[in-house]
């Protein structure tokens, strides 16, 4: 895989560029303005691009925007330090695949990356609705906020079809997140899974 990085902080960049690379995610371009990240996009065979929102020469809606005029189809990820629902949503609408908070983890941009790869759209459906004490939870007990997502759904009876409906995954992808619970409580079963999670203190 090949991967655009636009960012004009020096320090973010060369900090996600280690973390993808570290992952082996694949092939990272590092790029630090609008202009040069839109020729690269345009003339490279990139398979996602990771755009900061404010960026100098073009921000990320415009860069967007052009993309979209110039028929390039290339994912893109919108990495920013803005959380505005607005920013979120004019991302959506410019065509954006992802919107990320640069409060992330690592392993949470990477996750996008290869989610993206895998035609999710990621942080750019509704509100999760968890608060940072149920992020901390989740971060305490190795699962992903995606990962809580779906084990609140779980606990309130949603089949898997209902459960991807809500969060608009596939099943597939469903069952992923609870192959993925189940190893992080060391369950074999939904109801047990739920019984432990409520022992752990989910609320």
């Amino acid at each position: 895989m090949k991967i655009l990085l636009a960012d004009d902080h020096q320090l973010f960049l060369d900090g996600l560029c280690a973390i993808l690379e570290a992952r082996d995610v694949g092939e990272v371009v590092c790029v630090r303005d609008g202009h040069t990240a839109l020729a690269h996009l345009v003339e490279g065979d990139f398979d996602v691009a990771l755009i900061d929102l404010r960026l100098p020469g073009r921000d990320g809606l415009g860069l967007l925007e052009e993309l979209a005029a110039r028929s390039c189809l290339v994912p893109v990820i919108i990495v920013t330090a803005s959380e505005d629902p607005d920013d979120r949503l004019q991302a959506l609408e410019a065509g954006a695949m992802g919107f990320i908070p640069k409060s992330a983890s690592g392993q949470q941009i990477a996750e996008a990356v290869l989610a993206i790869q895998q035609g999710q759209m990621v942080g750019l459906d509704t509100p999760d609705g968890l608060d940072q004490a149920q992020r901390d939870w989740a971060r305490m007990h190795n699962i992903t906020p995606r990962q809580l997502q779906v084990l609140r759904l779980v606990r309130r009876g949603l089949s898997n079809q209902a459960i991807a409906e809500r969060l608009s995954l596939s099943t597939a992808t469903v069952k992923s997140h609870l192959a993925a619970l189940f190893q992080a409580f060391n369950t074999q079963s939904r109801t047990e899974t739920i019984e432990k999670a409520h022992r752990l203190g989910l609320e």
